[in-house]
């Protein structure tokens, strides 16, 4: 049976290339045959040292790839939800960063009509291709509409 040292090793090494969330985590030590109160002190320490914060990951994680590598928002959330991330802790960080997120959404979109209206499209086309792309049809006429001509 392994020391509990043991644990919080393999764990730090687990975590250690990318941030993992709590649950990959608990998942990743029950696959090495932990113990559960092994598990639960692993946890708990890493936790109090802030190596794992589900909040904290879910805020990176939306900045890195709602912003930064322009993944469509229901995407991310779907991500999310795979990363055993609850609901309601995405629904209160988005929420949060819904300025920044609607500006982004915008200038995506408005890239997009850029990049259609170049290729000689007429607008009900150009409007198809981007709600093909997860953007809601609200968020293409909130932009449409603030823009002289498409």
């Amino acid at each position: 049976m392994p020391a509990k040292t043991d644990v919080i090793e393999y764990a730090l090494r687990y975590i250690y290339r990318y941030q993992k969330t709590e649950r990959e985590l608990i998942i990743q030590l029950r696959k090495k045959r932990y113990t559960e109160t092994e598990i639960e002190k692993a946890i708990a320490y890493l936790k109090d040292r802030w190596y794992v914060n589900d909040k904290k990951f879910t805020k990176e994680y939306i900045e890195y790839h709602l912003i930064s590598r322009w993944k469509p928002i229901i995407y991310v959330k779907n991500k999310l939800y795979e990363k055993w991330i609850d609901f309601r802790l995405t629904k209160q960080i988005i929420e949060e960063k819904f300025d920044e997120i609607n500006q982004w959404i915008q200038l995506q979109i408005t890239k997009e009509i850029e990049n259609y209206k170049n290729k000689w499209l007429n607008p009900l086309d150009i409007i198809q291709k981007i709600t093909r792309k997860w953007y809601t049809m609200s968020q293409v006429k909130y932009v449409i509409n603030n823009k002289e001509e498409i």
